[in-house]
């Protein structure tokens, strides 16, 4: 049983901190929200009067707000939750934030005698409920060892991804991928529909296919990432198919703008003379054009 503050009871934070109590836990809790805070209170909550009250007696201090902003408002201030912390107490900021603005948080938070890990989570509200969530964490090994105890049971896997930092940054690039993929699809469809084509077949057919099973999974794995650049299919034919997918996109007044996108990115691999090597090699030329880490 463990002692802890928690800030931010929307769509993630309510069935997060719910669970957290039904596994034995003590929960204080504050939020922006009288009838988020009254919610949990009818499930056993202390609601603190400010920030500082909250963390009055908690070992973990928790953070699942919108931005970055949101997090200074409650740690920042003479009640602020930083001004009422415990020496020792943990921070786990599962907030999905600017990363300049964590590193610079996890400085100070250490030099007070504290700590700060960052633990974004990796599904939807859906899988909060259901203990099925996937939290993200970024911290040495001790603390790491020190949170598991606490978010294990509300969760399917404490995954750590490395240093402070490393968790919001998978996050940030997970969040991405599956962003351009969402905006990809859904031009992809509404094209489809407006040649007259019908979606629930091509959504069969394309999970038969590189499109619908992902590059990670197909023509990622035996060429870019292992070091092959022969052409399994090249980048001068995706630009190819690409200028005609717009050529059609175009005709039905459907807009393609990731399309648009992705032919500016081959054409940089033309620039460095490498459009008839494999589509994937792109992930070579990003490499090498990259600025190493500092």
């Amino acid at each position: 049983m463990a002692n802890i503050a928690f800030f931010g009871l929307g769509a993630m934070g309510h069935p997060i901190a719910t669970n957290l109590i039904a596994a034995g836990n003590r929960l204080a809790v504050f939020d922006r929200s009288p009838l988020a805070c009254e919610r949990l209170a009818g499930a056993g909550a202390r609601v603190g009067s400010d920030a500082a009250d909250t963390v009055r007696e908690a070992e973990f201090i928790i953070t699942l707000l919108p931005t970055s902003v949101e997090v200074g408002e409650v740690l920042d201030g003479p009640r602020g939750a930083l001004a009422g912390a415990a020496a020792g107490a943990m921070f786990i900021d599962m907030t999905t934030g600017a990363l300049a603005d964590f590193m610079a948080r996890h400085r100070d938070i250490r030099a007070r005698g504290m700590s700060l890990i960052d633990s974004p989570i990796a599904r939807g509200p859906d899988y909060a409920a259901a203990r099925q969530n996937l939290f993200l964490v970024g911290g040495d090994a001790a603390e790491i060892a020190r949170l598991r105890p606490v978010l294990g049971p509300v969760c399917e896997e404490v995954i750590h991804c490395g240093p402070a930092g490393a968790a919001l940054k998978t996050k940030i690039i997970n969040n991405y991928l599956a962003g351009v993929s969402v905006v990809a699809n859904a031009e992809a469809l509404a094209l489809a529909a407006a040649a007259g084509l019908d979606r629930d077949f091509l959504r069969g057919l394309w999970k038969r296919t590189v499109a619908g099973r992902g590059a990670l999974e197909t023509v990622f794995p035996g060429k870019a990432l292992a070091g092959d650049f022969t052409p399994g299919f090249s980048a001068r034919l995706a630009t190819k198919d690409l200028a005609l997918a717009q050529s059609l996109g175009e005709h039905y007044g459907v807009p393609l703008a990731t399309g648009a996108a992705a032919r500016e990115m081959f054409a940089l691999q033309d620039a460095r003379g490498r459009l008839d090597e494999d589509w994937t090699a792109l992930l070579d030329v990003l490499e090498r054009g990259a600025t190493p880490p500092a």
